[in-house]
Formats: C-alpha cells, sequence, structure tokens
C-alpha cells in the first residue's frame, strides 16, 4: 500500500458584519444567552437560510489580500 502525504492548512476567522452569515440575526457582544437566535440558527425543519452577501465579501478580500 502507497502513501501520499497530503498538508492543508485550515484558517478560521471572525468577520465584522452587523449579522450572522445565514439569517438576519445579530451578532452584538454581550448578549443575553439565546437572544440571538431564530429558526434558522437552530436548524429547525422547513427554514432556508440566506446567505448574508457582505461575509462572501469580506472572505473575497481577506483571501485575496496580499
Amino acid at each position: 500500500m502507497k502513501y501520499e502525504v497530503v498538508i492543508g492548512l485550515e484558517i478560521h476567522a471572525q468577520l465584522s458584519t452587523r449579522t450572522k452569515i445565514f439569517c438576519g440575526c445579530s451578532t452584538a457582544f454581550g448578549a443575553q444567552p439565546n437572544t440571538q437566535v431564530c429558526p434558522v440558527c437552530l436548524g429547525m425543519p422547513g427554514t432556508l437560510p440566506v446567505l448574508n452577501k457582505q461575509v462572501v465579501h469580506n472572505a473575497l478580500k481577506m483571501g485575496l489580500a496580499t
């Protein structure tokens, strides 16, 4: 059996947006627990997420930065 080494890099970054990536819930720091959630955040059946365009824009800017 022959093995091939594959090395990857995973980066986590907190983007400065006012809402979450897949719903319109706030991302304000310091709020009471469980107050910034909705059915989409909770993954409830029948809910459909909507992608936050600002998150995509910020992530692309970060990824393309040199």
